[in-house]
């Protein structure tokens, strides 16, 4: 029996089973390097602490300055948030701390790397694509965070000083995080990729190395334009800082002695030292392999093999 030309052959099949299963590991190792970056408590502490001044501004500008308090946690940042209303006196409604989880880099950093991992669409395309689903996703982040008030606030109205009144709060809060985020990230890579007219440019891939592209050289920039400067200088910054907490800073040389005092020793008191060394150590090491990075890509030009680069 032959085989008609409107048929798949295996072969396609494979190839295209093959980029699937691709796509998927390649996720995941990114998924796993974020999460190996990211590992000490407060990874993005300036950025909490921004994420937190905005939500305070704007929740003051909306329901009144008297209905929240800004206070530093005990991790030293500004990032901690307090509701003030009548129905939620004797509710023992909890602080909220902005933590590295609640700010969306992780669902930014996840939707980027899908874009930019999209074979067939030009760079130009992905890069505007990037830019708008940070702007999206940073906007109902923050959204987000104004919408707990109202909910905890409802919640204890039929309820007045009743402990757990709040909990659509929080039953919010783990719904976005569980899985409203990344709902809203296949909505928005999709959508994303129907606009730009994804499909017919990757209906014909069947090469992976389409997908995984490999630089065909490496060269120094010479001379070192503007950009370049500034990311050796912010490198530059992150390697000296990280090289004088791992061998010069006092607090952190004591923090060490503590933790290795503590090796062995099964307490609060020792689980709480160890954990406080690691994230200072954890935090200088993955700032010097960031550094590293920073200093490659300002220094040296990768020359890609690419023919979806050109403007569309």
């Amino acid at each position: 029996m032959e085989q008609s030309q409107d048929d798949v052959s295996w072969q396609e099949i494979a190839g295209k089973v093959k980029i699937i299963f691709t796509v998927v590991f390649m996720l995941i190792g990114a998924e796993l390097l974020y999460r190996w970056m990211t590992h000490p408590d407060d990874s993005f502490s300036i950025y909490q602490e921004f994420i937190a001044w905005i939500w305070f501004n704007l929740h003051s500008i909306i329901f009144g300055s008297d209905t929240i308090i800004i206070t530093t946690g005990e991790n030293g940042l500004l990032n901690v948030i307090d509701f003030t209303h009548p129905n939620l006196i004797g509710s023992d409604i909890p602080l909220l701390e902005v933590t590295d989880e609640c700010v969306g880099i992780h669902e930014i950093a996840f939707v980027c790397f899908m874009i930019w991992m999209t074979p067939g669409i030009s760079k130009n395309l992905k890069l505007r694509g990037i830019a708008s689903m940070t702007l999206i996703l940073s906007t109902l982040n923050i959204s987000r965070l104004l919408v707990l008030y109202p909910l905890a606030v409802n919640g204890c109205s039929n309820s007045l000083g009743e402990y757990g009144c709040w909990s659509p709060m929080w039953d919010f809060h783990q719904l976005m995080l569980d899985s409203g985020f990344l709902i809203i990230i296949l909505i928005g890579w999709t959508g994303w990729f129907i606009l730009v007219g994804g499909p017919s440019k990757t209906r014909e891939i069947g090469d992976i190395s389409k997908l995984i592209t490999i630089p065909k050289g490496i060269k120094q920039r010479n001379p070192l334009p503007q950009w370049s400067l500034v990311i050796l200088f912010i490198a530059g910054i992150l390697a000296v800082s990280s090289a004088y907490t791992l061998g010069f800073d006092d607090g952190a040389d004591r923090e060490k002695i503590e933790a290795l005092g503590c090796e062995g020793v099964i307490s609060a008191i020792c689980a709480e030292e160890i954990r406080e060394w690691e994230n200072i150590s954890g935090k200088a090491i993955r700032n010097l392999l960031t550094s590293a990075l920073f200093t490659t890509f300002a220094l040296m030009k990768f020359q890609w093999t690419s023919n979806t680069d050109e403007e569309e």
